[in-house]
């Protein structure tokens, strides 16, 4: 059965109020940082990422995965179609435009530092694919080897990367949101009869 176009935008609401609460997004994704250092004397590239919990993240990825797969009511890219087809104000449908972007952008690019590993580039939608479905919800065994493989050649900077896309689409969940508070709130919606 559908689900009307305001009861999933309430859905998105709800996802993302509980995302919010998730210790991760308090803590670890609301400051990541990393830092390089290069030792002169040994020639070695040094490189630490902050500490994460594993079982925060595998809290925080089960609220997460609701605005990433496509069979669910708060799935980010329909909502944002929701949004763009409903609103009445010019601004925050360009607004929201923007966000579109930002959310499509961070699954290709590869941030302010890219990092490639034996000539692979490792891009948003690349890492989140490999933990997702190769360690955290799915046994997928080839995505869990490639993992493996690049966590063997480079740890920090391939967890960092993760880390550093999930806070990137945290922040427009978390505006889009935003946007839709507002907007129901200020009637800014023209939903369809029921």
């Amino acid at each position: 059965m559908e689900i009307a176009a305001r009861d999933r935008l309430e859905v998105f609401v709800h996802r993302a109020r509980e995302l919010r609460d998730r210790g991760l997004a308090r803590t670890a994704l609301a400051q990541l940082n990393f830092t390089i250092s290069w030792d002169s004397a040994s020639q070695l590239l040094r490189y630490a990422t902050p500490r994460i919990d594993e079982e925060d993240l595998r809290s925080f990825l089960l609220a997460f995965r609701h605005f990433i797969s496509k069979g669910e009511p708060a799935y980010i890219e329909r909502i944002l179609n929701d949004c763009m087809r409903m609103l009445r104000s010019d601004h925050y449908r360009r607004e929201l435009g923007k966000s579109r972007d930002e959310w499509k952008s961070s699954f290709q690019r590869m941030g302010p530092i890219a990092v490639t590993i034996n000539e692979r580039k490792l891009t948003g939608e690349y890492l989140l694919d490999l933990w997702i479905n190769g360690v955290y919800f799915h046994n997928d065994g080839h995505k869990a080897a490639e993992l493996h493989r690049l966590i063997g050649a480079s740890f920090p900077l391939v967890k960092t990367k993760f880390l550093e896309t999930l806070a990137t689409l945290t922040q427009v969940i978390y505006y889009v949101t935003s946007v839709v508070e507002f907007g129901v709130r200020e009637g800014l919606f023209q939903f369809q009869p029921d």
